[in-house]
């Protein structure tokens, strides 16, 4: 090689190596990744921000509390007590969750209206897959207490679960908390949720 270079003779083009020109994206992909990255960052803003959307406390009906900001701002405990009425025959059965659910999924459902409500159409699939009685009607008695409030009724006893689709939309059988928060009592014991 030192001959060559010598002779007057460069190095072959083979033999170089230059670097090659990174190919810019066309203008449409640069728009697209803008629009992409604009797009996740506004879903990454406003669906924790959606719980504005609802009337009521977040932390009381739920709505809007999933994916949210707020999430460990609250101490919740609730106790349910459904029952499935038969209106052909007018015949009624008290259901525990627990008998249906494991331990901490019934520990839990309760303080979650949208489990609840969930909870409310599987009961009636299995009143209609397993005992045979179609058109069953679900009632359900949530007693829940929030930051250490007494006990407040969740949901709207009197309405039958089965008919509530399972949507988006405001909940209007979950009941408004009305009772302003008062420092509780010291508690040495457990405490039962009354309402």
């Amino acid at each position: 090689m030192s001959s060559q270079l010598a002779e007057g003779q460069g190095p072959s083009p083979s033999q170089t190596s230059r670097p090659r020109p990174i190919p810019r994206p066309s203008p449409f992909a640069r728009r697209a990744l803008l629009a992409f990255i604009g797009l996740w960052l506004a879903v990454q803003i406003l669906v924790p921000l959606r719980h504005l959307l609802y009337p009521g406390s977040p932390h009381w009906t739920e709505e809007g509390h999933r994916f949210a900001w707020q999430m460990k701002l609250r101490d919740k405990k609730a106790r349910a007590t459904f029952t499935v009425r038969d209106p052909a025959s007018g015949e009624e059965w008290q259901v525990y969750p627990g008998d249906f659910l494991l331990r901490h999924q019934a520990r839990t459902m309760p303080s979650r209206p949208d489990m609840v409500l969930q909870f409310a159409h599987y009961l009636a699939r299995v009143w209609a897959e397993e005992e045979g009685i179609e058109g069953v009607e679900v009632r359900v008695r949530v007693c829940a207490s929030l930051n250490g409030r007494r006990g407040a009724l969740l949901i709207d006893p009197e309405r039958d679960l089965v008919q509530v689709p399972r949507d988006l939309w405001h909940a209007d059988w979950i009941l408004p908390l009305e009772q302003p928060f008062e420092r509780p009592p010291e508690r040495t014991r457990r405490r039962d949720i009354e309402c």
